[in-house]
């Protein structure tokens, strides 16, 4: 009996990709939930974790007496404040360079947005140093330049890229945003009620507030650095 090599051929390479599929389908299931997700988790644990025990410490000193110390300008929370944002920072930008459509428009917004909290923060009038030309630029408002400029070039960017302004909006109503939302009212407490108290332990209170809010905005840029390549929200219009 004759035998079609060409068919046989095909019969034996349809074979080992149908069972390569259905073979890399049970494996990329599985893989994924017992590998991904458990990591995911863990992390979560770790972060919120680090972040409770961070506040326990921080209350723990305000009972000894060291509300002073921890609320002072440029203290210790104030220096926690700028290690976490400058990470933060870094993944935003990272978000803006390789994500598209909204989610790159989202990093570029909160990487602005940030960068200018971060320069607020920043004590200019400390950075003199007895040099006299840096005291003339701090006397001349290089803060308020930094801000000013970095708040104009936030405006214009926003505005040339108007086209995303629903998509920005669908970012920002996902449950998963919500440490970039709990982000942006603490440190709006902080900013327009904290503020105006007064005291070392007033002052203690609107700076650990201030850096819980940081925090969650470090949490916000790891959760958006994410979302580049995904197959839904990280596309172009």
């Amino acid at each position: 009996m004759a035998v079609d090599v060409n068919r046989v051929h095909a019969a034996v390479v349809d074979g080992f990709e149908h069972g390569g599929a259905v073979l890399t389908a049970e494996r990329a299931g599985p893989l994924s939930i017992s590998v991904t997700k458990p990591a995911t988790y863990l992390a979560w644990v770790a972060i919120l974790g680090a972040i409770a025990g961070f506040n326990e410490l921080a209350i723990e000193q305000l009972q000894a007496g060291q509300a002073h110390v921890l609320g002072a300008e440029n203290g210790p929370l104030e220096d926690v404040q700028l290690a976490v944002t400058l990470p933060a920072l870094a993944l935003f930008w990272f978000a803006w360079w390789k994500g598209l459509g909204a989610v790159r428009v989202a990093g570029a917004f909160l990487a602005l947005m940030g960068t200018i909290a971060v320069v607020r923060e920043i004590d200019f009038k400390g950075l003199n140093g007895g040099h006299a030309w840096l005291d003339w630029l701090v006397a001349l408002g290089l803060q308020d330049g930094f801000l000013a400029l970095f708040g104009i070039a936030t405006a214009l960017y926003l505005f040339r890229q108007r086209r995303y302004f629903w998509g920005l909006v669908r970012l920002g109503a996902r449950w998963q945003a919500w440490p970039c939302v709990l982000s942006v009212l603490l440190l709006a407490t902080a900013e327009l009620y904290l503020d105006g108290f007064t005291g070392a332990t007033g002052h203690f209170w609107e700076e650990l507030v201030e850096t819980n809010g940081y925090f969650l905005f470090a949490v916000a840029a790891w959760k958006h650095s994410g979302l580049i390549g995904d197959p839904q929200l990280d596309q172009p219009l």
